[in-house]
């Protein structure tokens, strides 16, 4: 079974890597994960 997991992200520059990484972290075989910056006025990057 395919897992999608979205993320919204607004200002997270802080702690959205670490949060991807949790969730990588899980060993989900099928696994996706979107995460949509919503305009942030920090640095967001993923």
């Amino acid at each position: 079974m395919k897992i999608l997991v979205i993320i919204p992200a607004y200002n997270e520059e802080k702690s959205i890597s670490k949060v991807i990484m949790d969730i990588y972290n899980q060993r989900i075989e099928d696994l996706d994960i979107l995460v949509i910056n919503d305009a942030s006025s920090d640095n967001t990057k993923f």
